[in-house]
C-alpha cells in the first residue's frame, strides 16, 4: 500500500494486525500538521492505494483506520481511527487508542453506516473508560526527564492498548487489558465488563498501575503476546520521547539528544508469579507444520497459536484443511476453536451456509454473533439461513441482538422489518441500537417515526426515547422528502393527544437538524408554515426554538396569520417584564420578515440593561437590515457590549462588505482591539475575497517578523513572579474555559490542559503567546467549504463514512455530510487567539500558569 501521509512516527500509519476475519488491520488517524519541521514531517498524503495494481481501490486520504485483503485486492476505511496501536478481542471487536483516551471500541462498522449518507452520526467509537479520557494515573518516576509530562498526571501518550488473551496468566486477568504510558513510564490496566452493545473499562487497582518504573529513561511502547502466553513488553528505552515539534526549541529533527539510548531498547517478558516457571517457546516451525496440526492449534488457549494457524492455513489454501476444519467446528467443545473453525472455512471460501446455520444456534453468544456477520454474504442465496436469522429477535445477549439489528438493515422483506422494528423499540434506550436500525435506510425514518409516535415511547421522557426522536427526523429532514417533513410538522401541530411537550420538540429538532444546509422545495411546504407559526406561539420553549430553525427553512406564510403573529412578536420583544428566551425568539421571528421597518425597536433592545439573549438577538437581527448606518451603531456601542453580543456584532459587521470595512478602520483607530475577534472572525477577513479588505486585514491581524519573540520575552517576567492559584482559575475560566478543560471545568476543543500540568513553565508560556507555532497534532483548524454555499471553520472532531464533526469555542458542533464538503484544507492559523496579551497581563499570566501547573 502507497499514499498514506508522513509524519512523526506515532501519527503516521502503524501495527498491521490479522483480523479474525481474515482481513488485515491498519492504525491510521490521517494527516497531522507540522508547523516547524513541514520538509520533514508535513507530507500530507495523496491516495490511498495497492502500489503495485492498478485498477484497485483508490482511498482519499482520511482520518480513519484502514483494512485491506492482499490476496483480493480489496480496501476499505473502517468507522474511526487509531493513532498508534490497537486491538481485538477474542471475538473479533475491534479496539482503539489515542494518546489522553486510552481506550476506545468502535461499535458500529463503516460497511452499515455507508447504507444511509442522510443519517447524521457524531461517531462511531465509544470511550470505555469509566475514569474518563485524560484520566489520571499514577507514575513513581524519580527526576523525571524535564520535557515530559511525567510526575502525578493524565494519560497525555497512551498507545499499544492490548487485551491479555494469551491463556496462562490467573482468572482474574481474563478480560483486562493494558496500555502503554510512555510519558509517565508506566503500564497502565483495566478490566472489562459487559455494557449492552459495547464495554465498559475500569480501575484493575485504585490508585496504583500495573507496572511502573522509577527510571525516567523506561519508555513502554508496545506489546505482544507470545506463544508461551506471556504477555512481552517493548521499552524504548530513552531519555527524550516527545517529538521536535513538541521539544524545547534547542532540540531539531536530527538533534543527537533525541538518539539518545537508541542503543538501549529492551524487551520485558511478564509471567504469572507461579510455583511452575512458564517455558520459553522453542523449536517452534508452524510454517512447516501439517494441516492437520495447524487445525489443531485453533483449539490452544493462546491468541498467538490461533491467529497464526488460521492465517497460515488460510494463505496455503490447501483443499486437505476442509474436513479436519469441519470436524473440529462439529465436534470442538472450544468455543474458541469453533470461532476459529468458522472464520478459516470463510476464508478458504469453504463455508457452507448450512455450517453457519447451525453455528446461529450455538450456546455461546460470541459464536451466534459471528455467525450472524458470516450470513451477510450469503442471505440471497440461503432463505432457510434468512429463516434462521429471523428466529433471532429475542436472542438474551445484547451484542448478538445489536449485530442482528445491524445485518437484518441488508434485507428489505416485511418480515425482516418486523424483527428489526421489535429490536429496536425493545432495545430503544442503547443508541447503537438506534444508529443499527436507522443505517439501514433513509426511506425506513418516516416509518420508525410514525411507529414511535403511536407507541408507548411518547410517555415518559428518557435520554432514549428523546435521542430517538432527534435522529430519525434529522434523516426525514436530511432526506428533503416533503410529503415526509409535513407528516412530521403535522403530527406534531395535534394537540388532541395529551402527550408531553419533549417529544414534540425532539422531533423538530432533529427536523431543523437534518433540513439545515439543504435546498428544500419551499414552495410544497407552504400548507405547513401556518403550523410552525402556531407551535412558535405555543407554551414550550424548546417547541419554540425549534419552529424558529425551521421557518429559517421554509420562511414565513403570507396573509393574515403572519400579521397578526408578527404583531405579537413585536410587543413580546418590548416587553421588559417577559422571559428574556422569550423576547429573543420574538426577535428572530421578526427577521424573518425582514428587519427594515423594526431597526428602531432592535437597536433599542441593544442596550446594557436588556438581559443579554435580547441583546445577541437585536444585535443579530440587526445584521440583515440594508441600512448602511447599522455599521455605525454597532462600532458605536462596541464598548458595551458583553462578550457573546460583541460576537454576534462582529458577524454582523462582517456580512456586509461596507460594514467590514468599516470594522477594519475601527481596528486601524484601535476603537476596536483584535483580540475581540474570534479565529472565525479573524480568518474571514484575512481570507477575504476582495483583495482590498484582505490586504488591509493582514497588514492590521499579522505582526511584523520578530514581534511575537518581543512579546515573549516582555512575558518571561511572569516566569519569576509567585502566581496565586485562584487568581489564576479566574484567568482560566474566563480566557481558556471556552476551549480549553481542565479539573472538569471548560469545553474540549483544544486539548485538555489538565494534561499539562507538569510541562515546563517557559514551553507553556511560549504555547500560550505563540500558539500558531505549537499547535497540538489533531487540533489543528480545518476550513470546510460546502457544496451547498458557506464555509465552516473549527477542530476536526471524530469523522464516519458519512460525517464530520468540527468542534469551535463553547463546545459548539457543527455535524457536515460529507456530501456536502466541497474542499477541506487545514488553516495556517491556530484557533486559539495569539493576542492573548492583550486581555492577561504579567501578573495574571503568572497566575494563570500557577494554575496550570498546579498539582490538584
Amino acid at each position: 500500500l502507497t499514499g498514506f501521509p508522513f509524519t512523526n512516527p506515532q501519527h503516521t500509519v502503524n501495527g498491521p494486525l490479522y483480523g479474525l476475519d481474515n482481513w488485515i488491520y491498519l492504525a491510521h488517524e490521517g494527516p497531522a500538521r507540522a508547523v516547524i519541521f513541514k520538509e520533514k514531517f508535513g507530507d500530507p498524503g495523496s491516495e490511498i492505494r495497492f502500489a503495485d495494481h492498478n485498477g484497485g481501490p483508490v482511498l482519499k486520504v482520511e482520518r480513519r483506520g484502514v483494512r485491506f485483503r492482499s490476496d483480493s485486492f480489496q480496501l476499505e476505511y473502517l468507522s474511526g481511527n487509531s493513532q498508534y496501536g490497537h486491538y481485538f478481542d477474542e471475538w473479533g471487536h475491534y479496539f482503539t487508542v489515542s494518546n489522553s483516551n486510552h481506550v476506545r471500541h468502535e461499535v458500529i462498522a463503516a460497511r452499515y453506516l455507508e447504507r444511509n449518507p442522510d443519517l447524521p452520526v457524531v461517531t462511531a467509537m465509544q470511550d470505555m473508560s469509566d475514569h474518563e479520557n485524560a484520566a489520571k494515573v499514577f507514575p513513581i518516576t524519580h527526576r523525571p526527564r524535564f520535557e515530559m509530562l511525567t510526575d502525578v498526571g493524565q494519560f497525555t501518550s497512551a498507545c499499544s492498548l492490548t487485551l491479555y488473551l494469551g491463556g496462562a496468566f490467573p482468572p482474574q486477568f481474563r478480560h483486562v487489558s493494558f496500555v502503554a504510558e510512555p510519558a509517565h513510564n508506566l503500564v497502565h490496566s483495566d478490566v472489562w465488563s459487559e455494557a449492552g452493545s459495547t464495554y465498559l473499562a475500569k480501575r484493575v487497582q485504585d490508585g496504583v498501575e500495573f507496572l511502573a518504573s522509577t527510571d525516567s529513561w523506561f519508555r513502554p511502547v508496545n506489546f505482544y503476546i507470545g506463544p508461551d502466553g506471556a504477555l512481552y513488553l517493548v521499552d524504548y528505552y530513552r531519555p527524550m520521547i516527545e517529538h521536535p515539534e513538541w521539544t524545547s526549541s534547542h532540540h531539531h529533527h536530527d538533534s543527537k539528544e533525541l538518539y539518545v539510548g537508541s542503543d538501549r531498547g529492551r524487551i520485558y517478558r511478564i509471567v504469572p508469579d507461579s510455583q511452575s516457571p512458564l517455558p520459553l517457546p522453542r523449536k517452534i516451525h508452524l510454517g512447516k507444520a501439517s494441516d492437520e496440526d495447524l487445525v489443531q492449534q485453533l483449539a490452544n488457549p493462546d491468541i498467538w497459536w490461533r491467529r497464526t494457524a488460521q492465517r497460515l492455513l488460510v494463505d496455503r489454501q490447501s483443499a486437505g484443511s476442509v474436513e479436519p476444519l469441519i470436524r473440529l467446528l462439529k465436534q470442538n467443545p472450544s468455543p474458541l476453536a469453533r470461532l476459529h473453525a468458522l472464520w478459516t472455512l470463510e476464508g478458504l471460501g469453504k463455508l457452507d451456509a448450512s455450517l453457519v446455520e447451525k453455528a446461529l444456534e450455538d450456546s455461546e453468544p460470541g459464536i451466534r454473533e459471528n455467525a450472524i456477520r458470516l450470513a451477510e454474504q450469503r442471505l440471497t442465496s440461503s432463505p432457510s439461513l434468512l429463516e434462521k436469522l429471523l428466529e433471532m429477535g429475542a436472542d438474551p445477549n445484547p451484542k448478538v441482538r445489536f449485530q442482528l439489528l445491524c445485518t437484518l438493515g441488508f434485507v428489505d422483506t416485511g418480515q425482516a422489518r418486523a424483527v428489526q422494528d421489535k429490536l429496536l423499540m425493545d432495545n430503544i434506550e442503547d443508541e447503537w441500537m438506534q444508529l443499527a436500525a436507522l443505517s439501514a435506510s433513509s426511506a425506513r425514518a418516516s416509518q420508525y417515526f410514525e411507529m414511535a409516535r403511536k407507541s408507548r415511547l411518547t410517555g415518559m421522557e428518557t435520554k432514549g426515547r428523546r435521542s430517538f426522536f432527534q435522529k430519525v427526523c434529522s434523516v426525514i429532514g436530511a432526506r428533503q422528502n416533503v410529503a415526509e417533513i409535513q407528516l412530521v410538522l403535522k403530527t406534531v401541530a395535534d394537540r388532541q393527544s395529551a402527550d408531553a411537550e419533549w417529544w414534540r420538540a425532539a422531533s423538530l429538532e432533529g427536523l431543523a437538524r437534518g433540513v439545515r444546509g439543504k435546498s428544500l422545495e419551499t414552495t410544497a411546504l407552504k400548507s405547513s408554515q401556518e403550523l410552525l407559526l402556531k407551535l412558535f406561539e405555543g407554551p414550550s420553549g424548546s417547541v419554540r426554538r425549534a419552529s424558529l430553525q425551521l421557518l429559517k427553512v421554509i420562511g414565513l406564510p403570507a396573509g393574515p396569520a403572519k400579521e397578526k403573529t408578527l404583531k405579537r412578536a413585536v410587543a413580546a420583544a418590548a416587553d421588559e417584564s417577559a422571559n428574556p428566551e422569550l423576547r429573543a425568539d420574538a426577535v428572530g421571528l421578526l427577521a424573518l420578515a425582514g428587519s427594515e421597518s423594526q431597526a428602531p425597536l432592535l437597536k433599542k433592545l441593544v442596550d446594557p440593561k436588556e438581559p443579554e439573549p435580547v441583546q445577541a438577538a437585536a444585535v443579530r437581527t440587526l445584521g440583515q437590515v440594508k441600512d448602511p448606518e447599522i455599521g455605525t451603531f454597532l462600532l458605536a456601542r462596541w464598548r458595551t457590549l458583553p462578550p457573546h453580543v460583541r460576537s454576534e456584532a462582529a458577524d454582523a459587521l462582517e456580512s456586509d462588505p461596507g460594514r467590514t470595512r468599516l470594522l477594519l478602520n475601527a481596528l486601524k483607530n484601535e476603537e476596536v482591539q483584535s483580540w475581540t475577534l474570534n479565529f472565525t472572525q479573524k480568518s474571514r477577513l484575512l481570507m477575504n475575497q476582495d483583495p482590498a479588505i484582505r490586504d488591509l486585514a493582514r497588514d492590521l491581524l499579522e505582526e511584523k517578523p520578530g514581534e511575537r519573540e518581543k512579546l515573549l520575552k516582555r512575558y518571561e517576567a511572569a516566569l519569576d513572579m509567585d502566581g496565586d492559584l485562584t487568581r489564576g482559575e479566574q484567568v482560566f475560566k474566563r480566557v481558556c474555559s471556552k476551549c480549553h478543560k481542565k479539573n472538569g471545568v471548560g469545553t474540549e476543543v483544544g486539548p485538555d490542559l489538565g494534561t499539562v500540568k507538569n510541562r515546563p513553565a517557559p514551553l507553556l508560556l511560549s504555547d500560550i503567546l505563540m500558539p500558531s507555532k505549537s499547535i497540538a497534532q489533531n487540533y489543528e483548524t480545518y476550513v470546510v467549504e460546502l457544496a451547498s454555499g458557506g464555509t465552516h471553520e473549527g477542530v476536526m472532531g471524530s469523522q464516519t463514512p458519512t460525517t464530520i464533526t468540527l468542534r469551535r469555542e463553547e463546545g459548539k458542533e457543527t455535524v457536515i455530510p460529507r456530501k456536502d464538503i466541497k474542499r477541506i484544507y487545514v488553516a495556517d492559523l491556530s484557533a486559539m487567539p495569539d493576542d492573548l496579551d492583550k486581555q492577561v497581563n504579567v501578573q495574571q499570566m503568572a497566575d494563570l500558569l500557577q494554575f496550570l501547573t498546579a498539582s490538584r
